[in-house]
């Protein structure tokens, strides 16, 4: 009987490591006939107007090695916003939907101005924070929050209003407090969506904060960006455009990986 059961484990194991490896193959070929295929139409396009990816490999190498490009200068003025900004917006927009979860009352509350605010586009925003704050990195981290804490407040509200009472009853019946019952039952339970909504945020925060720095003041990506497009360097475009995608797969899968071990951990 043992030995079938480990048996039936191997089994599995190896399906599972198959269609890892079938998985990757697929993400392979696919990102071989994508890029072939940009190469293909950049060459046969004007590179005023598009370029192809060795283009913007040789602009990206060439903007690593000249000191006057300042990429990494630029990289690093961005994260200075985007990291600060993200990480409260994460924080607050966990407390937040913690507190709307929860609360009956809280919810009734504050759930209007929540729907509001989400539905708000930044950049509307912008002339008027512009106003209240002046021209600053506080400006583009408050820009960056704003558009961040929405989608992880919404997400992690709807994931701990969502976690069902077969969790929560048990752990009530051998006396877990309150503290208990949200650290240990409610949010691994609720840490998919919570995680969801890390990554919605984590878009709408990228793409603001290359907004703000186009737009508000010239600086970090996005103003290399603005400065590649106002002396028409399609390849240079990209180069910005490319690390903030890597930027947005890394963070992605470091989010993953934390929800896979925290249930792993919490099924356990």
């Amino acid at each position: 009987m043992t030995d079938n059961i480990d048996k039936a484990l191997a089994a599995e194991r190896a399906r599972f490591r198959r269609l890892g490896w079938e998985r990757r193959l697929i993400i392979v070929v696919t990102l071989i006939v994508f890029l072939l295929a940009w190469e293909l139409v950049g060459r046969l396009t004007n590179p005023m107007f598009f370029a192809p990816p060795s283009a913007v490999f040789d602009a990206f190498v060439h903007a690593v090695a000249d000191p006057e490009a300042r990429l990494l200068h630029a990289l690093l003025q961005t994260l200075s916003i985007l990291v600060p900004g993200f990480l409260l917006a994460s924080f607050l927009g966990v407390a937040l939907g913690v507190l709307m979860g929860r609360s009956n009352i809280a919810y009734h509350i504050l759930d209007p101005y929540v729907t509001i605010f989400y539905n708000i586009p930044r950049v509307a925003l912008i002339p008027i924070l512009l106003l209240w704050i002046g021209i600053g990195d506080t400006l583009k981290i408050v820009i960056v929050v704003l558009a961040a804490i929405f989608p992880v407040s919404v997400n992690t509200t709807v994931g701990i209003r969502d976690v069902s009472a077969q969790f929560v009853e048990p752990a009530r019946s051998m006396q877990a407090t309150e503290r208990q019952l949200l650290w240990q039952v409610i949010l691994p339970a609720a840490f998919p969506f919570i995680a969801a909504g890390i990554k919605l945020a984590l878009g709408r925060a990228l793409t603001t904060v290359i907004v703000a720095e186009y737009f508000v003041s010239v600086s970090g990506l996005g103003g290399l960006l603005q400065q590649a497009s106002t002396t028409y360097q399609m390849a240079l475009m990209f180069v910005p455009v490319i690390i903030l995608a890597g930027m947005g797969i890394a963070v992605d899968a470091a989010v993953t990986y934390a929800e896979r071990s925290l249930l792993r951990r919490y099924r356990s």
